[in-house]
């Protein structure tokens, strides 16, 4: 059986998460090369996810109908939710490991509800 091929999105909260994460190593550390390993470690990590999406954890949330899945990579956590219709993986966050994740996604999704 062929494994099935996901397609990798951001949410414009996740991206941004990363270029804050990146913005931040690159002015407590002034390392570019810094900077730009992590966005590689990044990008490596997706394309993991992308190949056993609903291997990893559930959070006990749901954004837009889907379970939110999360995926620890390194010192971050990566959330994701699975669109199996349109074989796509939506990464909505990316948060450092040791926050409070579960009150930012809790306000994350409050927030997104309002818009709604």
């Amino acid at each position: 059986m062929q494994q099935r091929k996901y397609e990798i999105e951001y949410t414009y909260s996740g991206r941004n998460d990363i270029r804050k994460i990146k913005e931040d190593i690159l002015e407590y550390f002034k390392y570019r090369e810094m900077g730009e390993d992590f966005m590689r470690k990044m990008k490596e990590a997706a394309s993991r996810i992308k190949m056993q999406p609903a291997a990893q954890d559930l959070t006990g949330f749901q954004h837009k109908g889907y379970d939110i899945y999360i995926k620890p990579y390194r010192a971050y956590l990566i959330f994701y939710i699975i669109d199996e219709d349109d074989a796509k993986v939506t990464i909505l966050r990316i948060l450092q490991d040791g926050m409070n994740w579960q009150f930012i996604i809790k306000q994350w999704l409050a927030q997104k509800n309002k818009k709604i």
